[in-house]
This record gives structure tokens, sequence and C-alpha cells, in this order.
């Protein structure tokens, strides 16, 4: 792909691929800039079920306007290759920025604030994200943070239950290995049953405990272990993961992580709300 130029996009460079297709680097020849060009795999593209969901990811970008969510500039077909420009974003995703320990306070809370407000800005829209993960997370090089790949969200309205469980399915593909979004999918996702804003929120707490402590809040040497921890356990008081992180924020999490929806924070404006008053400082 790379060198090949689809209508005025100019590949450069593969940037990495997710769960939808994959990402590389453009160059916009009539405008002069370069962008992030999503492109569907031809064997998906075949596949109208999956050349569905590249379309509504498209979508559900579309109508969204906010400065932490990555922007879509257009959606494109040129000799056969469906695609989606977007925004290029330069910076290191989640994973490769949370330490071994966690995040300091200050640290965690100029990520978690704007990272909650973009999905709340998501659900204000009726866009349920479904696969919330370090690696869709970017911090760029002067700290905003960016929320990336929606390419398992779901409009609201067009809500189905079954995709949620071939989702779990495809994730695990190889015995004894974490792959794809187990590890950071809520009870009713692996459960099959359907996923909306809270399902979100629980996702997001898996990430904030993260963030806070270096440590996933549900934990196993193997994808069934993980699944059965997310399904049944309590995640380890933070007192056991020796960690720095505000002891507050420890019932946020709690309530982020309940494995019952209605427990949750049924808004994930309100969990924003909650971080902003224990972070102590004005929202950024």
């Amino acid at each position: 792909m790379i060198g090949r130029t689809l209508s005025h996009f100019r590949i450069t460079a593969k940037l990495g691929e997710g769960a939808m297709g994959e990402v590389y680097r453009a160059e916009d020849t009539k405008l002069g800039r370069d962008v992030a060009v999503k492109v569907l795999p031809a064997a998906m593209a075949s596949d109208p079920e999956r050349l569905e969901r590249f379309q509504r990811e498209a979508r559900a970008l579309a109508t969204l306007d906010h400065s932490n969510i990555v922007t879509v500039h257009s959606v494109e077909e040129a000799d056969s290759v469906h695609f989606l420009t977007m925004s290029l974003v330069e910076g290191e995703t989640l994973d490769r920025v949370i330490p071994a320990d966690g995040l300091t306070p200050e640290k965690f809370f100029d990520i978690a604030i704007p990272l909650t407000d973009a999905l709340a800005a998501a659900h204000r829209k009726g866009v349920t994200h479904r696969d919330l993960k370090p690696t869709n997370v970017l911090v760029t090089d002067d700290g905003r943070v960016k929320v990336l790949d929606f390419g398992l969200a779901k409009l609201a309205q067009a809500d189905t239950g079954p995709e949620l469980t071939q989702m779990a399915t495809e994730a695990m593909t190889q015995a004894g290995t974490l792959l794809g979004t187990v590890p950071y999918m809520s009870p009713e996702q692996l459960e099959g049953r359907p996923a909306d804003p809270r399902s979100d929120v629980f996702s997001l707490g898996i990430l904030l405990y993260e963030m806070a402590t270096g440590s996933r809040p549900f934990a196993g040497d193997t994808t069934i272990s993980v699944l059965t921890s997310i399904l049944r356990d309590s995640p380890a008081p933070f007192d056991d993961q020796r960690t720095a992180a505000p002891a507050p924020l420890e019932g946020i999490l709690g309530r982020c992580l309940e494995k019952d929806p209605e427990a949750r924070y049924g808004q994930s404006l309100e969990l924003r709300d909650g971080l902003v008053s224990r972070s102590g400082s004005s929202v950024r």
C-alpha cells in the first residue's frame, strides 16, 4: 500500500492497524497536508456486514466534534478500496505513557478528565465506543488527549445484540494468550448482552484503574481467566497496589467497575464531574 495513491491521497507510511482496518499516513495532494487514512482490507470490504460496520464508524465519527476525539475529514472509495481520512495526530498511545507503578496524581487527572469528557461528548450524540483500551487513546506531544478508533462504535438507535458475542469470540483466537479487547470489556459485552454508555464507563474504569496503579483490576494468565475475573472478581484495593493515587479515587473507580450496569454511573458526564471534584484543579 505504501507509495500507492488513492484518489488524491498518496500513502507514505503505515501507522498501525485496528479492529476494522489498517491506518496509514498519507499526503493530501490537493490541500498539501498530511492526514491519516484508515483502509478497510479487501477481504473485509467484500463482506457486506463488515463494510456496513466500516461505514457506520464513519457516520458515528462524523457526528462528533470535540477537541479530544480524532476528526474525520471524509469517507472515500477509490479503485474498489474503501477508506476514510482523519486528522493526523502525533504522540504516544496510553499504554506507552503509563509507568509500572501508575501515573502521578497530577498526570492522572490531566489525562483522565479530558478522556472522560471525550466519551461524554460521544454519549451525548448517541455513540457508544465499545472498544476503549490504551491503544485507542493517544497523548500528543503537547499533552492533549485524543480518543481514536471508533471501529466498534455503534449508534444507540441502531443497537443490536449479536455483534457483541462475535466481538468477544473474535478477541479470543489463541488459547493462553491475551488478545484484542477482552481485558477492557464490560461483563455485559462478554456475555453477549447489548452495550450502552455504561459499558464504556466500565471499560473506562479499567483504564483509569490501570492509569492510577500501573496494573489492571482484573488479571489472569489466560484469556479465559481474565474473562472470568471481569465477570466475578472485585478490583484489588489501592492499598494492595501500593499506589500514590488519591484515596477518594478508589470509590469513583469502584462505581465504574460495578458488575451490574445499573449500579455504575449512568452518564460519563457524571463520572467526569466526580473526577473534576477530586482533582483539586480547573478543567483543562
